[in-house]
């Protein structure tokens, strides 16, 4: 991870653009792939806008879409929030230095529940599923269910499969 000195007066087209389109991607309440393309459009990484299902009110990263990479057959309900960068204020940055970004991953099949917050450099199992209302600061296991302010593996899914056979 490296920090990269923000520049907060000037805003070039490319981010302009990348801020308007998640804005009408944010507002649009249905179909979930036309919601997806314009994602791709910004610079989202998904793999097939026919198997991912985003829900009204998804924020995906408004300055480096790129960053955010979701897999096939992932669903992002009401209210997710994907941060790829942290832009700190002046005092904190003298302390941490200038702007973070990193990559954020959602596995295939991953499931992100109502309101979940996703920070930078996170990558979401394949098969994982975040709880509502969780903030997910580490990495999730596949098949495995995290819940909770910071995020914590309650318990994994594979558990349950392994008890129905």
């Amino acid at each position: 991870m490296e920090y990269v000195k923000a520049n907060r007066l000037i805003v070039s087209f490319d981010h302009l653009y990348k801020s308007v389109m998640g804005m009408i991607a944010y507002y649009i309440p249905f179909p979930s792939f036309l919601i997806a393309w314009i994602h791709r459009l910004r610079g989202v990484k998904i793999a097939n806008i026919w198997k991912v299902f985003i829900a009204y009110h998804v924020l995906i990263d408004s300055m480096h879409p790129e960053e955010v990479e979701i897999e096939e057959d992932v669903w992002l309900t009401r209210e997710v929030k994907i941060i790829a960068h942290f832009n700190p204020t002046p005092l904190i940055k003298e302390i941490v230095g200038g702007k973070k970004v990193d990559k954020v991953k959602i596995g295939r099949g991953a499931f992100i529940g109502i309101a979940s917050m996703i920070l930078p450099g996170v990558t979401i199992g394949e098969g994982g599923l975040v709880a509502p209302g969780a903030v997910v600061t580490k990495d999730v296991p596949p098949y495995t269910w995290v819940a909770g302010n910071p995020a914590r593996p309650i318990k994994s899914l594979l558990d349950r499969k392994k008890q129905d056979e």
